[in-house]
């Protein structure tokens, strides 16, 4: 690791990983309980840097560890976040735009979105440092990700970067606003943050019983060729009868003679090779219980998965993961860039956008027990929340109901009706005047048409009555 003073020109990093550091920080192949401890007794002195190998290793290795992270890295950053301005004057406004702008536009070395998948690691890590990379003028250009095992505790509780030239770790005055440090939850000390001081023996725990899995199945779960021979085989052919065995694949064998006895205990109340398989589900129980905070899975839906309780441990989780990164964003970030480009505003806020999603089912169930009450909901608001457009239509009455409630409801007296009784009759006597000959048809007309006098008098009360309000109105106009 190199520190580079001039940051003048198009690279203005900080911090030059060499090719050195791969060999330098190289970790050992597995970790006995007496290596974790050792580890550990370092790193209450403030020499971090193998037990940040060590989480280093655990997050690359230990496959229950990346399954949990992942779902944690990947329920924040997928989530929508906002800027807001840290007061109510224009000029907060202002800054809060510009930097929510530079942010999405930072791509320098890696972007604001790897930034927030690499701090997410500090759930496991004692601290995670990230590099801020500056542009001229105080604007953001990117950021580059650093590995915690880089930097020493030894001389104080600020991480210090180690490096070629300052090999006892770099200064805090050229670290500050340049290089930002993460903890999932604040301590006095850093040396002590994180998980990994847990996840470690379980770590260690969960590979011993692997191998001795592995060691019991290649025993017991793989057939035995045994050949049993005489003496006189013995001394002639054990050479032929051991290459025969071996061509029979790779499965175990052995030639003995036949007066040759071997026996294989079996260590007792073992259950089998249940008891490995039960270490490692105790392991990975734990370990998802440490970092996620619940064991039901997708496909299970009964007992606590069945309800509420496992998605609000989910939901609290996410929150706390996201306030943590908001508080070091806007403390580390927001607050250099604001000293830079903005003086006098307030320090914006970052928000991520932690609402879970809405029940739909739920939120039909209770639009409909509203309906029945008689509440009606916005047809508008509905169709937001649900994601479809909706509109409303008055259900339609059976035709049965139709029938009966035309029939139950009295016919009004009106003009045109009385104009249809009155003169129906007519024109029925009209069109069955057609079809007669002229004899009968003069018949007819000499004697007239025969109509109700009911339908007249009917007429001549409904004009009677409109004349009347008529002549009313007038008088009360006067």
């Amino acid at each position: 690791m190199k520190y580079q003073k001039k940051t003048a020109g198009a690279d203005r990093r900080l911090v030059l990983p060499s090719v050195g550091d791969r060999s330098r920080y190289s970790t050992i192949g597995s970790y006995s309980p007496a290596r974790i401890g050792a580890i550990m007794r370092a790193a209450n002195g403030g020499d971090v840097e193998q037990l940040c190998l060590l989480g280093r290793d655990i997050l690359e290795r230990n496959w229950d560890v990346i399954g949990a992270m992942e779902q944690r890295s990947g329920a924040l950053c997928g989530c929508n976040y906002r800027i807001e301005p840290g007061g109510e004057g224009d000029l907060d406004k202002l800054a809060a735009e510009e930097f929510e702008k530079e942010l999405a536009n930072a791509s320098c070395c890696g972007t604001f979105y790897d930034l927030l998948q690499h701090l997410v690691s500090a759930v496991v890590q004692p601290f995670v440092p990230a590099e801020i990379i500056w542009q001229a003028g105080g604007k953001l250009a990117g950021f580059q990700m650093l590995e915690p095992h880089c930097f020493n505790l030894r001389d104080g509780f600020v991480p210090r970067l180690i490096c070629d030239e300052y090999p006892n770790g770099l200064p805090e005055d050229l670290q500050e606003n340049r290089i930002i440090f993460h903890q999932f939850a604040k301590k006095g000390d850093p040396a002590r943050a994180g998980k990994i001081r847990v996840l470690a023996w379980l770590h260690c725990f969960q590979n011993w019983p692997i191998k001795d899995l592995f060691s019991f199945i290649e025993r017991f779960g793989m057939p035995f060729l045994i050949a049993k021979v005489d003496q006189n085989t013995w001394e002639s052919e054990r050479e032929v009868l051991h290459s025969l065995i071996r061509n029979f694949g790779p499965n175990g064998g052995g030639v003995f003679t036949k007066s040759t006895e071997l026996e294989l205990l079996n260590a007792a109340n073992t259950g089998s090779d249940n008891v490995y398989f039960r270490t490692l589900e105790f392991c990975h129980n734990a370990i998802y219980t440490l970092l996620v905070g619940q064991l039901a899975s997708s496909g299970e839906s009964s007992g606590l998965s069945g309800g509420d309780a496992q998605s609000k441990v989910r939901q609290d989780i996410l929150e706390a993961d996201a306030h943590a990164v908001e508080a070091t964003v806007r403390s580390q970030i927001a607050k250099p860039w604001i000293k830079f480009n903005y003086p006098e505003a307030a320090i914006p806020k970052l928000l991520f956008e932690l609402d879970p999603p809405e029940d739909q089912a739920a939120l039909a169930t209770m639009v409909a027990t509203l309906s029945g009450a008689g509440y009606k909901a916005d047809p508008a608001e509905l169709s937001e929340r649900l994601g479809l457009k909706l509109r409303y239509e008055p259900p339609a009455a059976p035709m049965g109901q139709s029938i009966a409630l035309a029939a139950e409801k009295p016919e009004e007296l009106t003009l045109a009706k009385a104009l249809e009784d009155w003169l129906g009759p007519i024109a029925d006597e009209i069109a069955s005047a057609a079809d007669l000959d002229d004899a009968a048809l003069d018949q007819k007309l000499r004697n007239g048409f025969d109509l109700e006098e009911s339908n007249t008098s009917a007429l001549e009360k409904i004009m009677t009555q409109e004349m009347e309000s008529e002549y009313a109105n007038q008088l009360r106009g006067k």
